[in-house]
């Protein structure tokens, strides 16, 4: 028979590995990188990007007398929100002198925005939904 504390121990190594494994089944199952346990990486959401194709894109549009380095820390937030909600985003600064700055989402087809940088936020779940509009959900493979 086994001791009172193999058992414990047992117990608790099946506690701690089981969400893992069953996460990890889950993720070879459906390839989708968002699963994988441990969180996503950097470089599984450009892969997927790459393979679906869709890329979407921060359109930063500022006054270079003004607003070059903020412009810059913008586009590079804008991106981790992004990110966080597993869309790899990448970021185009366009001077406009004169203007105040603003942000544009684009994907596919769709123009989403201008907003100004105050309100850029206000736009990014516009975008994620236009994102899994036209990028298909992970499918797996056969």
């Amino acid at each position: 028979m086994l001791s009172r504390n193999l058992k414990i121990l047992i117990a608790i190594i099946v506690v701690v590995v089981l969400p893992t494994a069953v996460a990890l089944t889950w993720y070879w199952v459906t390839k989708d990188p968002t699963i994988r346990p441990l969180g996503i990486t950097k470089r599984a959401l450009v892969e997927r990007t790459a393979e679906d194709g869709g890329l979407l894109t921060i359109v930063i549009r500022f006054d270079p007398a003004l607003d070059t380095k903020a412009s810059e820390v913008l586009g590079e937030k804008i991106s981790y929100a992004f990110e966080a909600k597993g869309v790899v985003a990448s970021v185009k600064s366009l001077p406009a002198p004169g203007q105040d700055m603003t942000v544009t989402y684009l994907i596919g087809a769709s123009i989403i925005g201008p907003y100004s940088a105050s309100h850029a936020s206000s736009g990014i779940n516009a975008a994620v939904g236009a994102y899994r509009m036209v990028v298909p959900a992970a499918t797996p493979d056969n």
